[in-house]
């Protein structure tokens, strides 16, 4: 008995060996498919339940945030409350026209020499009309 191997018989090995692999190509494939199809929606759960606890947290700082308002306004009663001048109602001095007249015209300077614009630096007074530019 002789066997007899030629080109077309080989060809045709290599044929069938490369379809024998074909089904475990697929299997593999959808594997890796289903896995990759799962890892998206444990991702999309964990992205919801971050959001959730954001919401969370937002609403727990914005209620720290009125908590803190309303302890600064109350200390700032009590200490308004617990301060002389707002002890009790007094009954002004009688007014003496020459102080009030003085208050008024200090107040008055103050506020004016407060109001009064700085003076432009040099370089903004020179003329751009003449200046070169150099390239």
């Amino acid at each position: 008995m002789s066997v007899v191997y030629s080109a077309e018989c080989r060809a045709i090995q290599k044929a069938n060996r490369s379809v024998g692999l074909l089904p475990i190509l697929v299997v593999l494939f959808v594997f890796s498919y289903a896995i990759l199809t799962a890892l998206v929606f444990e991702q999309g759960r964990t992205i919801e339940s971050q959001r959730g606890l954001i919401k969370e947290m937002l609403k727990d700082s914005t209620q720290l945030a009125e908590l803190k308002g309303k302890l600064a306004r109350d200390e700032s009663l009590r200490a308004l409350q617990k301060s002389p001048s707002a002890a009790g109602p007094q009954k002004p001095s009688a007014p003496d026209p020459k102080a009030s007249s003085k208050n008024g015209k200090q107040s008055g300077n103050s506020a004016h020499s407060m109001r009064q614009a700085p003076k432009a630096p040099a370089s903004d007074l020179e003329d751009v009309r003449r200046s070169t530019d150099v390239i």
